[in-house]
C-alpha cells in the first residue's frame, strides 16, 4: 500500500532551544517543546478512483477549492494508480492521498486497509462518492466510530457490475435503500432528477440536498490557440465540422445512437469529423461496433484516451454532444459550455436544466434528431455562434462554478459539525 503512513507537515519537528553546556539534574529531563495540535476538522473522502468520470472530476475540483485553513482534507481511493495527474492535483492542493491498491470494495485487504486509514486519520466527517462507496464506506465508517457520514449521489440509477447477477444487484439496491435511513447523516446529490429517482428507491427525502456540480471557469475557457493546436495534433482540418464527445465508454452513454447519428450526418456533410475522448475503438462493445460500422468515413472518427488537459480539447470542437440514455449532472456539458462550445444532448437527467436557452436537447435514442440538430448548428453564422458562446459561458459563471459548489459543501460540513461562522 502506497501511503498508509500519515504525513503531518503541519507538525514538522521543531529545533530544540539552545542549552548551556552544564550537567542536567536527573530529576528534570529536558523535554522537546510540545507540538501544536491541528484543530482543523478532518474531511475524509472515500471513492473507488480519482479519475475517469464526472464524480471523480468533481471530487478533485472540490479538494482543490476547499479552504485549507478551514478543513483538513484526506482522500482515500481503492485504486488511484491509473490517474497520476489527478493524484498530483490532490497532493498539490495540500490534501493527503491514500491509495489502497485494491481491485474491489469487498476484498479483505481493501477493507482492512480502509479501517487502518480511518483509525489513523480519525475523520470528523467521511464523505463517500457513488453507490458502492456509499454502502461499503458508510458501514466501515460507522463501525470505525465515524459519527458523521455523507453519501454522494452522482448517477440516477444503480448500475450492475460486469458479471454481477440480477439477484446480487437487487440485494445491493435494497441494502442501499435500507441503509440510507440510518447510515448517512446527509445525502448530497449533484442532480435534481436523481433525488426523485432515489426517493423511489427508499432514500429519505428529508436527508437529501441538491448541490449541482461545478467547474473551474478560469481553466475551461474559449481559446483559439488551443483550438488550432489540438486540431493539428489530432489531424483535423481547420474548416471541417468537428463533433466531440468526452466520457466513459459505458452502455448508459448510448454510443450506438451517437454513431448512427454520425452516419446520418456524414451522408449530408461528408467532411464531418468526430472525436470521442475517454476510450479506444477496441473497447467498443459488439453493439457499439455494429453501429460504428455504419459510418461512411470511419477514418474521420478519432478515439483518444482521457486527457490530463481537457480544457485544451473542448475548444477544438464545433459541437459537444452526449447521446446518453441516462445522466445525472454531467460535468462535461458544463466544461464545454465554459469553453463556448455549442452543446447538443439527449433529454437525460439534468441536461435540459443545464442547457436552458443556450443549448439543444433531443429525445432519448433519437439518432435522427441528434444528426439534424448537429447539421443545423453547423450552419449558424459567426455572429450567432459568438452570442451562443458568450451566453453559454456566462450561464456557467453564474450558476455552475466550483467556487459556488464548494461553498455549499463547506456550509454542509460546518452544519454537521456545528461550526458557527
Amino acid at each position: 500500500m502506497k501511503s498508509i503512513v500519515i504525513h503531518t507537515s503541519k507538525e514538522a519537528a521543531l529545533p530544540l532551544p539552545f542549552l548551556p553546556h552544564r550537567a542536567l539534574h536527573p530529576a528534570a529531563p529536558v523535554q522537546p517543546p510540545a507540538l501544536a495540535k491541528d484543530k482543523r476538522p478532518t474531511i475524509l473522502h472515500f471513492t473507488y478512483s480519482i479519475g475517469g468520470g464526472g464524480a471523480e472530476a468533481m471530487l478533485v475540483n472540490l479538494v482543490e477549492s476547499l479552504d485549507p485553513t478551514q478543513f483538513r482534507t484526506v482522500v482515500v481511493a481503492v485504486n488511484a494508480s491509473p490517474w497520476p495527474h489527478a493524484a498530483k492535483r490532490i497532493r498539490d492542493a495540500g490534501a493527503s492521498l491514500h491509495d489502497l491498491e485494491g481491485e474491489a470494495y469487498l476484498s479483505r485487504s481493501t477493507l482492512a486497509r480502509l479501517r487502518m486509514v480511518l483509525h489513523a486519520e480519525r475523520p470528523d466527517v467521511m464523505q463517500t462518492w457513488m453507490h458502492h462507496a456509499d454502502l461499503v464506506g458508510g458501514w466501515v465508517a460507522r463501525i470505525a466510530g465515524v459519527k458523521k457520514v455523507l453519501w454522494s449521489i452522482h448517477c440516477r440509477e444503480i448500475h450492475r457490475n460486469p458479471g454481477e447477477s440480477a439477484a446480487k444487484s437487487a440485494f445491493f439496491r435494497r441494502a442501499l435503500g435500507l441503509s440510507s435511513k440510518f447510515i448517512p447523516s446527509r445525502i448530497l446529490s449533484c442532480s435534481a432528477a436523481a433525488i426523485e429517482d432515489h426517493v423511489k428507491m427508499g432514500y429519505p427525502r428529508k436527508k437529501m440536498l441538491w448541490i449541482p456540480n461545478g467547474i473551474d471557469a478560469s481553466r475551461f475557457r474559449p481559446s483559439e490557440q488551443a483550438r488550432a493546436a489540438t486540431r493539428a495534433e489530432l489531424g483535423i482540418p481547420e474548416g471541417a465540422p468537428l463533433i466531440g464527445y468526452v466520457g466513459r465508454f459505458h452502455e448508459m452513454k448510448d454510443l450506438p445512437t451517437f454513431f448512427r447519428a454520425a452516419a446520418l450526418l456524414q451522408q449530408k456533410l461528408p467532411d464531418a469529423h468526430f472525436v470521442l475522448c475517454g476510450g479506444l475503438e477496441v473497447e467498443l462493445s459488439e453493439t457499439e461496433r455494429e453501429a460504428f460500422a455504419t459510418i461512411p468515413n470511419r477514418s474521420q472518427v478519432r478515439f483518444v484516451p482521457f486527457r490530463a488537459d481537457p480544457w485544451n480539447l473542448y475548444p477544438a470542437f464545433d459541437i459537444f454532444s452526449l447521446s446518453s440514455r441516462t445522466e445525472a449532472c454531467p460535468m462535461t456539458v458544463m466544461e464545454a459550455m465554459a469553453c463556448g462550445v455549442p452543446c447538443i444532448t439527449t433529454e437525460a437527467g439534468d441536461c435540459s436544466r443545464l442547457l436552458d436557452e443556450v443549448g439543444h436537447t433531443v429525445p432519448l435514442h433519437d439518432a435522427e434528431g441528434l444528426a439534424k440538430a448537429w447539421q443545423v448548428t453547423t450552419t449558424l453564422d459567426a455572429s450567432t455562434l459568438h452570442e451562443l458562446a458568450e451566453a453559454s459561458r456566462q450561464r456557467v459563471i453564474e450558476r455552475f462554478t466550483i467556487a459556488g459548489a464548494t461553498q455549499r459543501y463547506a456550509e454542509t460540513y460546518a452544519q454537521l459539525l456545528n461550526i458557527k461562522k
